[in-house]
């Protein structure tokens, strides 16, 4: 049977993105802290997050081969200078 979310946890997981992006003022920070101290559901939601941003983060980049990216800024110039025409 699943558990009923609480208003406190609604308003958590509502602010959640703003809160990891560290977009919140410090005291609305300080509640979801506090509330994650006593909310391990909460809690984990928010670690797990944490988690996928790191790894999104240090995922490898491929870089592009030599002269991809001036072809590609040359085209898209030349489609820009012929739809100005």
């Amino acid at each position: 049977m699943k558990k009923e979310m609480s208003a406190e946890c609604a308003a958590v997981l509502g602010g959640i993105s703003a809160y990891l992006d560290g977009e919140l003022e410090a005291t609305a920070c300080d509640a979801i802290e506090q509330h994650c101290q006593s909310c391990p559901s909460c809690a984990s939601v928010i670690a797990g997050l944490r988690d996928t941003i790191g790894l999104c983060r240090g995922a490898a980049i491929n870089e592009l081969p030599d002269g991809v990216k001036e072809k590609a800024q040359a085209s898209i110039a030349a489609l820009l200078k012929n739809k100005a025409r």
